[in-house]
């Protein structure tokens, strides 16, 4: 069982990593809940428009990530409730990130109790360092899997996310408060079931070498909001709550995942070191 539930975690976190993303001759509407006084005329394409071009000059970003992901296997008959919460620096040429933070298995212990487990990851040019706290050691991944992360990390570039969403512009709910254009994004079925595809297809050839991986999907349903400041055009906030299947090698499982990202320090990280304790620490694998 430990094997099968390594394959899905690994999965899992591509998952969630390549679905990070970032009407249309139409004002945005003032949002019901709240009593907007400053709105603008731009248009939804002119918003896309003005968001592509800030996103294309970002160099780094700050992330903090709130995840609550249900994950259930029928073939082993487990419902297993996953929380977890991640900061992250981002630096988008040449590519580095560092990413702390702690996954909770819910009520999985004797007794019931949770089990916490500090997670933490340096990726530079020339390494990767991840630390695994159940194991409190600190590991060096070979120069093979940096270029494979890095791969799949590209992935989640705001300017390639804000792309693919272009294709769904007309299916957009378009709506402003007084710091915010936001986007939503809802539905279900094959047209969705293909974006998702499409990126995990990507990430995961490049986390393979370009080995075939299959892995069929099917979404039950997607909700996305995007949050664009009115000043700066950067996605300031992003939230996903979506339902599917994913299957591989005759496995299914269905994923429930409800994350809330907040964006800052947009253009403020200028380097990410790897401390020296980390670098001396490390277990080669």
């Amino acid at each position: 069982m430990d094997i099968f539930m390594k394959k899905w975690t690994i999965l899992l976190s591509l998952v969630t990593l390549s679905l990070g993303l970032a009407a249309c001759n139409e004002t945005a509407k003032p949002v019901q809940e709240k009593d907007v006084t400053e709105t603008s005329k731009l248009t939804l394409q002119e918003v896309y428009d003005k968001s592509m071009e800030a996103s294309e000059e970002l160099k780094s970003v700050k992330g903090t990530i709130d995840m609550k992901q249900t994950m259930s296997i029928p073939s082993e008959e487990m419902t297993f409730d996953i929380k977890s919460v991640m900061d992250m620096e981002y630096i988008i040429e040449p590519m580095q990130m560092h990413q702390k933070g702690t996954t909770t298995l819910m009520g999985v212990g004797e007794g019931g109790e949770s089990q916490e487990t500090d997670m933490e990851t340096y990726i530079t040019e020339d390494a990767m360092y991840v630390y695994e706290g159940s194991t409190a050691q600190w590991m060096k991944f070979p120069q093979e899997m940096v270029d494979q992360m890095m791969g799949a990390t590209t992935q989640t570039d705001p300017t390639a996310q804000l792309k693919t969403l272009q294709e769904y512009l007309e299916q957009l709910k378009f709506e402003q408060d007084d710091d915010n254009y936001i986007l939503t994004l809802e539905g279900s079925g094959e047209e969705f079931t293909s974006l998702v595809q499409n990126q995990v297809d990507e990430a995961l050839q490049s986390l393979t070498g370009g080995e075939n991986v299959n892995m069929d999907f099917t979404i039950h349903s997607v909700n996305y909001l995007v949050y664009i400041d009115k000043h700066t055009f950067q996605t300031n906030k992003l939230d996903m709550v979506i339902d599917m299947d994913m299957t591989m090698d005759g496995e299914t499982i269905n994923l429930k995942m409800d994350a809330r990202t907040d964006f800052s320090k947009f253009n403020e990280v200028d380097e990410i070191v790897v401390p020296q304790e980390v670098i001396d620490s490390a277990t080669e694998i």
